[in-house]
């Protein structure tokens, strides 16, 4: 059994220490890892991952291979040459799996390796398996390695080796399964190709919701329906403008589409269903056009996720000295009006009054927070830490009473800090999603 699964609520969590220098790819590292009950220290430099090493004395070091400062290797060298770290398992990320980037890990000492994209079910049981098993520091005889021109000497342990062909062994089957699921969608990309019906099929599941499209393909037309309760969210980015002077064409709509990209990522995660883009700003609604009863939830978590990336975002253009912008987002819950306007490049789209009040909500927020109204508060505030604004005025609707969202409470989050989910939430929600 995982120390991860050993852990019991009175006892610390196992200590993690990464070193990745890409805010996204660590924010997806953390998530996955603290999910699993561990407690993560991230560093965004080889630098910064030495000092948490030498300050929290880690059960387990996690770290990328390109790194600015110093790269994994050299990294993972510096950790084993230091007597006071020398025994602490050393597991590397990268996109490389050239066999002499596994020997030049093994030259380093590291114990192990996982491949990027992360596969959260890999990752998860090569971690579990260097902490139940973990190599004991031993001073092997040096041996020397002949690989496409160039000489490595190894001084890894039998333990360490035998680590590293399971890790390659994993990352195998990893990427056969790659190969065969992609081999499964040419074939699938095929018959689209020979029958034009499931590719207009394919098409309209591309901007329509399924329930949306299937009724299209059946009758030729979609009715609007009501909707008794519905979360919409709007975000809008403050700087934007700036930013777009400043920035070339091209760089404006890659940063853009970046940010859009990971916003439809999470609304899809969330079962949220992504409405529009109108310039720098971003709409998705929840409990449509499927109704349900966590859409509030959903889309303040999808919220926090995207204020959260935006952050981190910042902070490495900020640090880079490029022009960024932030984000303003706001939410509310009410009921509203859904059905498909136009016949040429139409769109599933909403109405009602709710929608102008989610609108009010981003306008009047304020950036790097999430704005919600008094009606999604009535569906939240058991599982979030709210923050009471009073009434503040909005455009063409008086004062409203607002409130800032800053994470889920302490009983509902791992560690109790706010950001991932514990199983408290997690029984919470299965329960009300059952109602």
């Amino acid at each position: 059994m995982s120390e991860a699964v050993e852990n019991s609520p009175a006892a610390a969590p196992t200590r993690i220490v990464i070193a990745e220098d890409s805010p996204v790819q660590a924010l997806i590292l953390r998530r996955a890892l603290e999910t699993n009950g561990y407690a993560v220290f991230p560093g965004k430099t080889g630098a910064e991952g030495l000092a948490l090493v030498a300050q929290h004395k880690p059960a387990l070091v996690i770290s990328d291979v390109e790194m600015p400062d110093m790269n994994g290797f050299e990294f993972c060298r510096r950790i084993k040459s230091d007597p006071e770290t020398q025994a602490i398992p050393v597991i590397l990320c990268t996109s490389l799996t050239q066999p002499e980037d596994i020997i030049k890990g093994m030259e380093a000492g590291a114990d192990g390796y996982v491949t990027k994209p992360y596969d959260e079910r890999f990752l998860i049981m090569r971690v579990e398996a260097m902490l139940e098993n973990p190599p004991e520091f031993i001073q092997a005889d040096p041996v020397t390695v002949q690989y496409a021109g160039e000489t490595h000497v190894i001084t890894a342990s039998r333990r360490q080796i035998l680590n590293m062909l399971l890790s390659t062994y994993e990352n195998t089957v990893k990427q056969n399964s790659e190969l065969i699921r992609a081999q499964l969608e040419l074939k699938k990309l095929n018959q689209q190709v020979e029958f034009s019906l499931k590719e207009s099929e394919r098409l309209l599941l591309s901007i329509l919701p399924r329930k949306v499209a299937e009724q299209l393909k059946k009758d030729g037309q979609y009715e609007p329906a009501f909707y008794d309760s519905v979360t919409v969210l709007f975000t809008d980015f403050k700087g934007f403008t700036l930013a777009a002077e400043k920035l070339s064409p091209k760089e404006l709509l890659r940063q853009l589409d970046a940010s859009f990209s990971f916003f439809d990522s999470v609304t899809e995660r969330y079962g949220l269903e992504k409405l529009k883009t109108i310039g720098d700003s971003y709409m998705c609604a929840g409990g449509i056009p499927e109704t349900n009863r966590t859409h509030a939830i959903d889309a303040v978590m999808a919220a926090l996720e995207m204020q959260e990336f935006m952050f981190h975002m910042g902070e490495l253009r900020r640090a880079r000295g490029l022009p960024f912008w932030e984000c303003r987002l706001g939410i509310h819950t009410g009921p509203l009006i859904a059905g498909v306007v136009g016949t040429k490049k139409f769109a599933y789209d909403v109405w009602g009054d709710t929608v102008n009040t989610a609108s009010r909500m981003e306008t009047s927020g304020e950036t790097g927070k999430v704005n919600i109204s008094h009606a999604t508060y009535e569906l939240i505030h058991s599982v979030f830490e709210c923050e009471y604004r009073g009434k503040v005025k909005a455009k063409n609707k008086g004062d409203i009473d607002m409130y800032f969202v800053h994470g889920l409470k302490p009983d509902y989050s791992i560690q109790g800090v706010g950001q991932a989910p514990n199983q408290a939430f997690k029984q919470y929600y299965d329960a009300l999603a059952r109602d």
